[in-house]
Order: C-alpha cells, then sequence, then structure tokens
C-alpha cells in the first residue's frame, strides 16, 4: 500500500485494518467461505484505498493549480483575516507594494495605506486611496473586497482586489 498524498491518520487506520484481516486471514480458525469473504473483503479495501490515492492525487493537482492561479493572476490579490492581517499575497501585489513577501505578509493592510487616508479608508465599502508602497511615492489605487465565509463559523478572511487608479 502506497502512502501518496493522504492524510497520516488514514493510512494508519487503513493500514492498520488491513493488518488485522491479513492476520484474520492467517488464523486456521477460518472455514473456506469465511476465508474466501474475508480475501473478497481485503481486496476491496485494497481498491477502495487505491482509489482514494487517486482523488487525493487528483486534488493534489488541482490544489496547485488553483496556486498558480492566484499567484500568477495579473490582478493584485491579498488575503486577510477579518482584523486586517495579511495572511496571502499574490505576486502582483507584491510589485504593486514594492516589498517582498516576508514583509507584506503577516503585516496589516493599513500600513500600506497612506497614512493620511487611513481613517477614511477604514469607513469605506469600496476603496478609493493613495497606497504608500515601499521605498516608492505614494499611487492612486482602487480596492474592493469580499469575505471568505466559513460555513459554520462565519467569515474566515477577507480577499482584497487591488488597482491602480491611472490618472
Amino acid at each position: 500500500m502506497n502512502s501518496g498524498n493522504s492524510p497520516e491518520w488514514l493510512l494508519t487506520t487503513v493500514s492498520a485494518v488491513r493488518d488485522l484481516m491479513i492476520k484474520r486471514l492467517e488464523a486456521e480458525s477460518l472455514d473456506g467461505d469465511a476465508k474466501r469473504e474475508m480475501e473478497m473483503a481485503l481486496e476491496e479495501l485494497d481498491v477502495m484505498w487505491e482509489e482514494l490515492q487517486g482523488q487525493a492525487a487528483l486534488l493534489v493537482r488541482e490544489k496547485e493549480r488553483y496556486a498558480e492561479f492566484f499567484e500568477y493572476a495579473p490582478d493584485a490579490y491579498l488575503i486577510t483575516d477579518a482584523a486586517g492581517s495579511i495572511r496571502e499575497a499574490n505576486q502582483a501585489a507584491l510589485e504593486f507594494l514594492n516589498a517582498p513577501r516576508d514583509a507584506v505578509v503577516g503585516h496589516s493592510l493599513s500600513q500600506y495605506v497612506a497614512p493620511e487616508d487611513r481613517v477614511n479608508f477604514l469607513a469605506r465599502a469600496v476603496w478609493r486611496t493613495r497606497l504608500q508602497p515601499r521605498e516608492r511615492e505614494a499611487l492612486a489605487a482602487e480596492f474592493s473586497v469580499r469575505a471568505i465565509p466559513l460555513k459554520k463559523s462565519g467569515v474566515a478572511g477577507l480577499c482584497w482586489l487591488m488597482r491602480p487608479i491611472k490618472d
């Protein structure tokens, strides 16, 4: 059995069930019909495991595809928590903010808003404000935002789209 991309707990559980079944098969106490049923169940378990592995590999590929789409999207995207701390930033956002990833992720979005615009920025739903990239002149930008919901507990974070405003 190959572990592939499955969660460790699932691999451990399936392996334990499989080992128990094999030990039971090796025991001489099973009659012919019970032994055949156990062998068929073991074969079904192996087939289901292979199918799960295929689905896990597909999910990993889809996650990688989405991550690449996000990272190389032509628009600047930021993901923040509800308090405004940046959790993710794509390449366009890093270029827009003129900052490396480690100077953006984990920091507050408000630190990139020009100081004189911060109060107004926090009071709106669609924002036009001046952005203050690192070591560059402030520039006009438009932000739009959408909540990223969690089904049970409400808002998980915010997805921000940033666009420069051409004068």
